[in-house]
């Protein structure tokens, strides 16, 4: 935007009158917004979230206003609507995350392997003793049915007593 000589900003616009312009240093909303003041996001948002009743094969179940209009969506979108499945697309398109494009990669294997099937031979061989997560024996829960048996275990022991302490047996 280029200022015109008179120092209106666009060609036709008058400025207003010098005393009437707001003052160097001074906001031209000096009271700010009022209170109360709620922006369209904001109505959107609540409206959106806002939970109701609906039937749902023949069963009642409480859901909110945009997950009742993306069912509506999908079920018109099944029908054949066009106008359905394009707009569930695009909204589909603006919720969910765009993914990375990968198109190529590449193995980085050390120079002591002369092939992939070596360096996976070596690693498998490297971890056959590992023991894989998931397997290994979840001490807390032995020490605690020891307790419960009445065999001696001090850490079962402390974990009984914290069961009755906080469960309230």
């Amino acid at each position: 935007m280029s200022k015109t000589d008179n120092g209106a900003s666009a060609e036709g616009r008058v400025p207003p009158p010098t005393k009437m312009r707001f003052r160097k240093g001074r906001s031209g909303n000096p009271r700010g917004r009022p209170k109360g003041a709620v922006s369209l996001e904001r109505l959107t948002r609540d409206f959106a979230l806002k939970t109701q009743t609906v039937s749902v094969s023949g069963k009642p179940e409480r859901m909110n206003r945009l997950q009742i209009a993306i069912l509506k969506l999908k079920a018109l979108a099944a029908t054949g609507q066009p106008g359905a499945v394009a707009l569930l697309d695009q909204l589909r398109g603006t919720i969910t995350a765009k993914e990375p494009e990968h198109n190529g990669g590449f193995l980085v294997v050390p120079a002591t392997a002369a092939s992939v099937e070596e360096f996976v031979a070596e690693m498998v061989e490297r971890d056959k003793d590992k023991v894989e997560p998931g397997t290994e024996v979840n001490v807390e829960s032995e020490e605690y049915l020891k307790a419960v048996r009445g065999e001696p275990s001090p850490l079962g022991e402390a974990m009984r007593a914290f069961e009755r302490k906080y469960s309230g047996r």
